[in-house]
């Protein structure tokens, strides 16, 4: 009989699985587990209280409360893999790759917008407001973050962008403050503000922010490599991208079912099926206990209660150890309560693999390194 001990220390949060079998035992203890039964399918009722629309923006990390130590009975967390597996972030077995052929940059250049249009570059944009974290991170993890010279003022990565002027607060864009700054591009994810723009006689490109399919991130990613002028440095990332979700894909491939989960978003907001993290959850093998869910929905108390989570994610953990009716959810008793270190996961863009790693890491202390 095998038995998981879960400590949950400090922030980042590391959760460390310790495996010990009685005199009986005589399975290997590095055997993926067999998949957990699901719990009853069932919609998940709205909650009683919290805000009544989903956060205009994720919220941001939270300093947890230190942690009790865990309990003797602590249950597995995660399911161990075969110890020749390869790990995530070991390339010290790979082969090194060929060097690749420089890819030209190429004009004019045609883009598809969100309304059907095609948006033709005849160069490249030289002064881009790029009204989209995920755009600000592509342009500068491909070197064209000297291009921006306007976005909204929740982005906050990469550090440079504390220079760069705001023009609105990510729904709300200020017209007369981004004609002043003279763009000969502007990027919007919604379409709110394409006309008053346009009318403006600025040049604007609107494509939808991604909702599922995070994969997709790698073809955007060149897609701006080809606006720019730089599908060169932008192949190099989203081959990067591509090739660690690959490498995460190989790793889980023995795996047996992982963990229950939840994933609190604020006020018990949560994502369901056709949203990125419910494929972040499949591709790591994770139950998530609001999979009936369309989108991002609110998940009442009580279904958390009777579908009993073994892991929580959240950047508010006092939100479920305050409430006395979380106290015999697993994840609440042994002090699974886990908050990401970064909001890579809420920016569909370069580093949103970080935070699948991250994830995978904490879920799987023994698989992934």
């Amino acid at each position: 009989m095998y038995r998981a001990i879960v400590l949950l220390v400090g922030l980042p949060v590391i959760l460390v699985v310790a495996v010990a079998c009685d005199s009986e035992g005589s399975a290997s203890p590095l055997e993926p587990q067999p998949p957990a039964s699901a719990a009853p399918a069932q919609p998940a009722a709205a909650a009683q209280s919290g805000p009544s629309s989903p956060p205009a923006q994720p919220m941001q990390p939270a300093q947890p409360k230190p942690s009790a130590p865990a309990k003797s009975t602590a249950e597995q967390v995660g399911a161990a893999a075969a110890p020749t597996q390869a790990r995530v972030g070991d390339r010290s077995s790979r082969p090194s790759p060929a060097e690749p052929t420089p890819i030209p940059a190429v004009f004019p250049v045609s883009v598809q917008a969100g309304d059907g249009r095609e948006i033709t570059f005849d160069g490249p944009p030289e002064r881009i407001v790029a009204f989209d974290s995920a755009v600000v991170e592509i342009l500068f993890a491909i070197g064209e973050g000297d291009r921006v010279v306007g976005t909204h003022q929740y982005v906050s990565y990469p550090p440079e962008v504390a220079e760069i002027a705001k023009v609105g607060d990510a729904f709300n864009m200020d017209i007369e403050a981004t004609v002043a700054l003279e763009p000969d591009l502007v990027f919007v994810f919604f379409d709110r503000f394409v006309q008053d723009l346009e009318r403006a006689g600025l040049k604007v490109l609107y494509i939808p922010s991604l909702t599922d399919d995070f994969e997709k991130i790698a073809d955007h990613i060149r897609t701006w490599g080809r606006i720019v002028g730089n599908p060169d440095s932008a192949e190099a990332v989203a081959g990067d991208f591509e090739s660690r979700v690959a490498s995460i894909r190989e790793t889980m491939e023995p795996v047996g079912a992982g963990p229950k989960v939840l994933q609190d978003v604020g006020g018990f907001w949560t994502p369901g099926k056709g949203t990125m993290m419910q494929e972040v959850f499949d591709l790591l093998k994770l139950e998530n206990v609001a999979h009936d869910i369309e989108g991002y929905a609110q998940i009442s108390p009580e279904v958390i209660v009777e579908r009993d989570p073994t892991v929580i994610f959240t950047s508010s953990p006092e939100g479920f150890t305050d409430e006395p009716a979380f106290e015999s959810v697993r994840a609440v008793r042994h002090g699974n309560l886990v908050t990401l270190g970064s909001d890579a996961l809420s920016v569909q863009g370069p580093r949103f693999i970080e935070g699948v790693e991250e994830m995978a890491r904490l879920v799987y202390p023994g698989v992934f390194e």
